[in-house]
């Protein structure tokens, strides 16, 4: 019968290179929006204006020009390069799912639907920093939920039929 030791140090192993691949790109991605900015390059603006309304009193200003994506989008860009780069650094031991990461997740969801209800129907005006911090929120508890969810270690049933299918190693 085939150990749950093999079949979770390659899940791990695959999470772990998702978890790096997600950092080197959302590194990237953060640098081209920081670029964009410093050079105050348009293309890059209407680059992004299919994924953000780019409202320009929303947006943080960096050099030349306000960032391509407002506030709770590099928010949530950051979140989710800070939530690979945690994942990437974990030690294997931490690769299982946390009954909490669900929780925590809908109630960040919740607080950016609130803040953007709230705003919509003028009972408050939030600050440039109150969506950054909920989109942060937002993108780095969706990244680890997702990638916390997808290590979540077999019960029995699960390992005997997996065991079943795979011819053992010798």
């Amino acid at each position: 019968m085939r150990g749950d030791r093999g079949e979770h140090a390659v899940l791990t192993r695959s999470l772990r290179r998702l978890a790096i691949y997600g950092t080197m790109l959302g590194s990237m991605l953060l640098a081209a929006l920081f670029l964009i900015a410093w050079n105050g390059w348009e293309f890059g603006h209407s680059l992004f204006s299919h994924l953000c309304h780019q409202k320009s009193e929303r947006c943080f200003v960096f050099g030349a020009s306000h960032l391509a994506v407002c506030s709770r989008c590099f928010g949530i860009y950051f979140g989710m390069t800070g939530g690979c780069a945690i994942a990437w650094l974990q030690t294997k031991k931490v690769f299982t799912l946390n009954s909490w990461m669900g929780v925590i997740l809908g109630i960040c969801a919740l607080a950016n639907l609130l803040d953007f209800g709230f705003e919509w129907f003028g009972f408050y005006q939030n600050a440039i920093w109150t969506r950054a911090l909920l989109g942060l929120l937002l993108g780095m508890s969706l990244v680890l939920f997702v990638l916390l969810r997808s290590a979540y270690p077999m019960d029995r049933k699960e390992e005997k039929a997996v065991s079943m299918r795979l011819p053992e190693r010798g």
